[in-house]
């Protein structure tokens, strides 16, 4: 019996596709490390033969436990591969993937496991004197999560900051946890200045927006740029209407005056502070 036949004769796990009803034997191992808090806490360990093809979006459930896949490394054998090992990481939840767009037009997110893990706190200098935590969140690699992008977990939203491919093989997005209320429905009311009659004409329209702190979503393009203040925030809509200052939205907290307006293709930044 050679070495490849031999290992074979110990895959008896089950891994499941989390996406289908697929199935496939392995060979599951706990990490020696798997003691350390973070993300370690649920990482493990499965090795395959070599005939064994993964699930195209690598996500498994060994146990009644989810896990994501990342590489594979092989082992070798006089010149031909024997084994295939992954490294595993436990999810914590189905999670929405959109951007701001998207969400605020109705349109379904697409979903994909993903786990959730603190990365760092980081100070709020700009308007109190709290530490909101950064975390991390692991996705397969072939899941899409790029910058400005939002992901919801377990009911709460973030937004990604970076996203890149880490060298297990995994997707990791660095996100913020974005602080309700977030999506609501405002009143935008804007007023024209007619110079036949001489008077102003107010319109106004309610529209879903995203709305989050100014330090979190914002770029200047000039000096001559409206200037961020503690307190002010980014109103986020779709082009159903377009904010102009000094338009005010009112929403759930009160009544915000724009100050400007930036294009983002989709939808209009706006740059708001309260009236």
């Amino acid at each position: 019996m050679d070495l490849h036949s031999a290992a074979m004769r110990f895959d008896d796990t089950t891994a499941t596709d989390a996406y289908s009803s697929a199935t496939f034997k392995c060979q599951f191992e706990v990490l020696s490390y798997s003691k350390i808090d973070g993300v370690a806490v649920k990482k493990r360990q499965i090795s395959t033969g070599p005939d064994v093809t993964i699930p195209a979006r690598r996500v498994v459930t060994i146990h009644g436990q989810t896990y994501l896949i990342g590489h594979g490394a092989p082992d070798y054998w006089r010149d031909s591969v024997i084994r295939i090992n992954y490294v595993i990481q436990g999810a914590d939840g189905i999670a929405s993937l959109t951007t701001i767009a998207a969400e605020l037009a109705g349109t379904a997110a697409t979903t994909a496991y993903a786990a959730l893990v603190f990365s760092k706190y980081l100070p709020d200098t700009e308007d109190s004197s709290k530490y909101p935590p950064q975390y991390e969140i692991f996705l397969a690699g072939g899941e899409s999560a790029p910058a400005n992008s939002l992901i919801s977990l377990n009911s709460v939203w973030y937004l990604v900051k970076q996203s890149y491919i880490s060298t297990s093989g995994l997707r990791i997005s660095l996100s913020n946890i974005i602080e309700s209320p977030n999506f609501e429905n405002a009143t935008f009311k804007s007023r024209v200045y007619s110079p036949i009659t001489d008077a102003y004409t107010d319109t106004s329209s309610t529209v879903k927006v995203f709305r989050v702190k100014w330090s979190e979503h914002f770029e200047y393009f000039s000096k001559s740029s409206e200037p961020y203040e503690r307190g002010d925030h980014t109103i986020i809509t779709l082009k159903a209407i377009t904010p102009d200052p000094p338009d005010t939205i009112t929403m759930s907290d009160g009544t915000w005056r724009v100050l400007s307006t930036q294009d983002e293709g989709l939808t209009w930044s706006c740059h708001v502070r309260r009236a």
